[in-house]
């Protein structure tokens, strides 16, 4: 949803650099913006695959929850 929000920027940025070579200081705002965005996709794309391939330690609530139905449903067989 964000890149798709962001394709606009980009798209004004491309049609700027497309109509002329731009100068040092032309449409600074929106290459730093660019900059910006890029490094914190990245970021949340980094710790997203880290948070997947990586599971903490322990079992959550529902996992222990479920792990003692299963011991009292084979105790009491």
């Amino acid at each position: 949803m964000v890149l798709l929000l962001y394709m606009g920027n980009v798209a004004d940025l491309a049609d700027a650099a497309s109509r002329a070579p731009l100068a040092g200081g032309e449409l600074h705002g929106l290459r730093v913006q660019a900059i910006l965005h890029s490094g914190a996709a990245l970021v949340l794309l980094l710790a997203a695959t880290t948070l997947s391939v990586y599971k903490p330690r322990g079992v959550t609530r529902y996992g222990w929850r479920k792990q003692q139905d299963l011991v009292r449903t084979a105790s009491h067989t």
